[in-house]
């Protein structure tokens, strides 16, 4: 497949028409993509991101500074959504940081806490906080961005990996928590993708990871965007506590 069929992926009109979905790390990357996507298909889309300087809201959706490690400012921006648009029917989880490459007896411990809370506390966070808001409403759609790494382990990046398998356990968890509950919670695990995380390894990194890539390219977000945008609609119905591979072909275990 050419770069220029994968970005030409079409959109399916009034697929999350009226829906409120929000999205986390949503200024750019896999969770921009993802927001733009589900705003062509007529979603409310809430993009929050720690980039994001100058606040917006509006009938048609919202950008919001939000610092994801912060359980005060998570409170405050579910109260500002129920309150300006009276229900949540989706969260995308698309944040997170590469943390440090190194082998794990030079991993700096404050580098190591970082990347957990950034990758994995607030994911936690994230759920305690809206849940119960999906629970009162009986339906509701959960996409966590986990990784490849977190199935698989990747070597000389144990912060990273370790804080994506937790968010794979999170999400298996929590799915079957809810299961009754008209909620289905999935996620995500690609391997590399066309976004700023790939500036932040090595050239050596970047080869070594594509060279296990059977597909033999690196995928655009877009991709990712076309799943995300089925896992968070009506049509995902039946489907929960599973751990989509978007890798080229990568992963081959169960």
């Amino acid at each position: 497949m050419s770069e220029a069929s994968v970005e030409g992926s079409a959109v399916w009109p009034q697929r999350h028409r009226g829906r409120v979905v929000l999205v986390t790390g949503g200024a750019g990357g896999l969770g921009g993509a993802a927001a733009e996507r589900l705003a062509a298909e007529g979603a409310v889309v809430l993009v929050a991101d720690l980039s994001i300087e100058e606040e917006h809201w509006g009938d048609e959706g919202a950008r919001v500074r939000l610092d994801v490690t912060d359980q005060d400012q998570w409170v405050e921006l579910r109260d500002r959504v129920l309150e300006r648009y009276g229900r949540l029917d989706g969260l995308l989880v698309a944040h997170g940081a590469q943390g440090p490459e190194a082998p794990v007896e030079e991993v700096p411990y404050d580098g190591w806490r970082r990347t957990l809370g950034v990758n994995l506390d607030s994911v936690f966070l994230a759920l305690h906080t809206v849940m119960g808001v999906m629970k009162q409403q009986r339906a509701g759609r959960v996409v966590l961005l986990a990784s490849i790494s977190g199935r698989e382990g990747n070597a000389s990046m144990s912060a990273y990996s370790a804080s994506k398998a937790g968010v794979i356990s999170l999400a298996k968890s929590v799915a079957k928590e809810v299961a009754d509950s008209g909620i289905v919670v999935n996620a995500v695990a690609p391997s590399m993708f066309q976004t700023r995380l790939l500036d932040d390894l090595s050239p050596e990194r970047n080869a070594m990871l594509l060279s296990r890539v059977p597909m033999g390219r690196v995928g655009h977000p877009s991709e990712f965007a076309a799943l995300a945008a089925w896992l968070l609609s009506d049509e995902c119905s039946y489907t929960t506590g599973q751990v989509f591979d978007l890798t080229g072909g990568r992963f081959s275990g169960a």
